[in-house]
């Protein structure tokens, strides 16, 4: 190796130096690239989770290239020890300046060990709701069902209160149905039981709930919780918000809505 690099040096006429740099700068551009593809394909067959492998693979490719770095100040000839020294001191004043910027990268490793959520499932966060997509070094990033793009910082994800709605195999859908007070409860109780029964995306384990939540001033309001699997919530809802209406009027159940009675007065006809 040492005669081969000798010969190219005569044959250039570049520094040795220089030729030793270029060398070892291309082989590490290879070996970076091939240790980071390794890296992926041990993280895919790990039990981590995919919104987690975005994070990790950057935080590696900038340790091996800062690697790099001194490993090329080294092959110039120059000492590399005052460049850690000023990356140690200037750590000290960038985490100051940074503060902010460290607490999300912070957040980052608290999420992926805590692992409140994982790629796919639907979160809400801060008033925000949308399906992670991954956990970056910085921010999560998600989207909502219309496709759009959140970022959220990490430091805002692991400082707020998360609901994470697609956690658990099932999952409650609670509807309410208001009726007239002419109609009979114990008719409307049997039409309700009846909907539910016969709804193939609802369980019956856990058992479903319906009676008579309030008396409003329009009518009787009624509450409806039933059971489903959490992939099917929207169409359960769905089925159920259609059937109902449909089975009411079949059955001549009234539904109240909002009305205004307006009553004019006539007054002298001589004025």
């Amino acid at each position: 190796m040492a005669e081969l690099l000798k010969n190219m040096q005569k044959a250039s006429g570049v520094p040795m130096e220089i030729i030793t740099f270029l060398i070892v700068l291309i082989a590490g551009v290879i070996l970076i690239k091939i240790l980071l593809t390794i890296e992926r394909r041990v993280l895919k067959k790990s039990a981590l989770d995919d919104s987690a492998h975005v994070a990790i693979v950057r935080v590696t490719k900038i340790i091996l290239w800062i690697l790099l770095g001194l490993t090329l100040i080294t092959k110039l000839g120059v000492d590399p020890s005052p460049f850690v020294a000023v990356l140690a001191s200037g750590g000290v004043a960038v985490a100051l300046a940074m503060r902010d910027s460290l607490s999300n990268v912070a957040g980052g490793m608290i999420l992926l060990v805590t692992k409140p959520f994982v790629k796919g499932d639907e979160v809400e966060v801060g008033g925000v709701t949308g399906v992670v997509d991954y956990i970056d070094v910085m921010s999560t990033r998600m989207h909502t069902f219309d496709n759009k793009d959140i970022t959220v910082p990490n430091s805002k994800m692991v400082n707020s209160v998360i609901v994470n709605k697609t956690r658990e195999d099932k999952v409650r859908v609670d509807l309410r149905f208001m009726v007239s007070y002419d109609s009979d409860l114990e008719k409307v109780r049997e039409l309700l039981n009846n909907v539910v029964k016969k709804g193939d995306l609802l369980l019956e384990d856990p058992a479903p709930v319906i009676g008579v939540r309030s008396h409003e001033d329009s009518g009787i309001l009624w509450d409806m919780l039933v059971w489903t699997e959490t992939e099917n919530r929207f169409k359960a809802k769905y089925y159920l918000e259609e059937t109902v209406k449909n089975v009411f009027d079949v059955n001549g159940i009234r539904i109240p809505f909002s009305h205004l009675d307006v009553t004019i007065e006539r007054g002298d006809e001589n004025k």
